[in-house]
């Protein structure tokens, strides 16, 4: 009958276990001087070698003629427990076996002396699944056991355990193995079976097992029954991965902002019956490595991947900021989130791959970009221009029903940043405008970059930019002052118009302000019946608009 290769290649002395030396060389040398405690605990997470170490320590313990602390695998001892005749070391499994009957059977055999071993070893696997009662049923004996026991517990979630048994035992931490290292003995192993395994190909599986060595032998088992010789293609079509091209061309759609392609490539996957959550996992995996490249100058032993993977990767950092990055990272985690529950998952991926597209090398969501003249306006542009308009609608007919002369349209004129938050108070006002904001606007000077950051404006919220294009801005200090009249204040009133702004300006002139109307002493608060900062009535300002919003790719149409 056909062994699997975890089973087949499990280590038989210390000699062969990977990647956990900090373990094996603490245990060989208590072996060697004979510090042979009466309890352990090892840790870590699965596939790390708990089990296989207990065993070999077991071998080890009773061993007629050890070899530097390891079991020789030849005395008669060593050939019982390998092939479970001597009945002296017993393996339990407390996920199964987790109650306080169970323990007390344990406890009925710690009773009698070893009949050919010299020590009597219990391997409790799985410890931390123990009840409580079964856990203090075992305390006193774990504590002080007969000098022929020993008890070594294995365990994935060391937290789980009460600390009265954790002190009792000597602690041994595995680690995960390092994909160089799984990488080196899955490629001898395939050696050994007659097959090959390719660089590439053994990194890839690496990354999967995440550390643990038995699931990347179970990989590379299924990877070499569909083929001898296993290559990065094999080992995709083995597991249902994308693999790298894929993933290097969406990635390249992501830069360059394109949905069309993306979800061209999600429906070809999709026909291969790729799995989606499977995907997300890769583009995790792959914009991790971005992102890392990105914030970190040697980015050694943080990045597994082959030298021709490394240059990819880099190339591919170039296109993407930091920020753009960490955003595209998040969105991905959260659609994993959701597909791991139930949801359509290729409707999940598809939506989150478009709401990536959409996503600014300054890593804060943008309004959806300008629409080509004469196609459709988006269904987030179309609320914010029906907002506008109804908003001058407003103002339409106030002017008509004739408001009483010299009477503010706004009673109040406040710095908007981050004061402005729900329960802050504004500044003391006095004749209707804010005292501060005249004494500030009195101080200012002409920002020299208004017309940049109206360019930058123009791409990210073109509705904004209709009514601030022909404005002027004046700074003093950490404050950026506005020249609008009150259809302009009601817009920086928007928390989308004023991040924008601020971002803009941050990214320009690497000025972190705050945001207030341009109103120097002397200035008169414009009315209905007064011109605005422009010189137009607001019938005429809403026309100048509409005329704007038009040049920008929107569809307006004059009621």
């Amino acid at each position: 009958m056909y062994q699997v290769l975890y089973r087949k290649w499990r280590p038989k002395t210390f000699a062969d276990v990977v990647g956990q030396p900090h373990v094996t060389e603490t245990l060989k040398n208590e072996l060697i001087t004979g510090r042979v405690a009466h309890a352990y605990l090892f840790t870590g997470s699965r596939g790390t070698g708990k089990t296989t170490c207990a065993k070999i320590f077991a071998k080890a313990v009773n061993c007629l003629h050890p070899v530097d602390g390891n079991p020789c695998g030849e005395c008669e001892i060593c050939r019982g427990i390998e092939d479970e005749s001597i009945m002296d070391v017993t393996e339990m499994d407390a996920a199964s076996n987790r109650k306080i009957e169970d323990i007390r059977d344990l406890l009925e055999e710690i009773r009698y002396t070893p009949a050919q071993a010299k020590y009597r070893v219990f391997i409790v696997d799985e410890v931390h699944m123990l009840t409580t009662e079964a856990f203090n049923a075992l305390l006193k004996t774990l504590e002080e056991p007969p000098s022929y026991v020993i008890f070594i517990l294995a365990t994935t979630e060391p937290h789980k355990l009460p600390a009265t048994i954790l002190s009792r035992c000597q602690r041994f931490d595995f680690h995960r193995v390092t994909p160089q290292a799984i990488c080196d003995r899955l490629k001898y192993i395939a050696r050994q079976e007659g097959g090959d395994l390719d660089d590439e190909a053994g990194l890839m599986i690496a990354r999967l097992a995440d550390g643990g060595m038995r699931d990347a032998l179970s990989l590379l088992d299924q990877a070499m029954g569909k083929s001898r010789q296993v290559n990065a293609l094999t080992v995709c079509e083995t597991v249902g991965m994308a693999g790298s091209g894929y993933i290097n061309e969406m990635a390249g759609d992501v830069a360059r902002r394109d949905p069309a392609a993306l979800m061209r490539l999600i429906s070809e996957l999709y026909a291969n019956s790729k799995d989606m959550i499977r995907l997300c996992d890769e583009l995790i995996g792959y914009f991790r490595s971005i992102m890392i490249l990105c914030t970190v100058k040697d980015c050694d032993g943080l990045i597994v991947a082959s030298e021709a993977e490394l240059t990819e990767l880099k190339q591919m950092a170039s296109q993407f900021t930091a920020a753009r990055a960490i955003e595209i990272l998040n969105l991905l985690q959260a659609s994993y989130e959701k597909m791991a529950r139930g949801v359509n998952k290729r409707v999940e991926m598809e939506t989150a791959l478009i709401k990536i597209c959409g996503i600014p090398d300054n890593g804060t969501p943008a309004s959806p970009p300008p629409q080509p003249v004469g196609q459709p306006s988006s269904p987030n542009m179309t609320a914010t221009l029906q907002s506008l308009l109804s908003r001058i609608e407003s103002l339409e007919r106030k002017v008509r029903s004739g408001l009483p002369q010299g009477r503010p349209m706004a009673q109040s004129v406040p710095i908007y940043g981050s004061t402005s938050e729900p329960g802050a108070k504004a500044p003391a006002e006095k004749s209707g405008v804010s005292q501060n904001v005249r004494e500030l606007s009195d101080g200012a000077k002409l920002y020299p970059d208004w017309s940049r950051v109206m360019e930058g404006l123009q791409q990210t919220n073109p509705a904004a930019y209709s009514v601030l294009a022909d404005t002027r801005a004046f700074v003093n200090g950490k404050y950026l002052l506005i020249e609008v009249g009150s259809f302009g204040r009601e817009m920086l009133r928007n928390d989308q118009v004023k991040n924008s702004i601020r971002n803009l300006v941050s990214q320009i002139s690497g000025i972190d302000c705050r945001l207030g109307p341009y109103t120097p002493s002397g200035a008169v608060q414009y009315t209905s019946n007064e011109n605005n900062s422009s010189g137009d009535s607001p019938a005429s300002f809403a026309e100048k608009i509409m005329k704007r919003a038009q040049e920008a790719g929107i569809d307006v149409e004059e009621d």
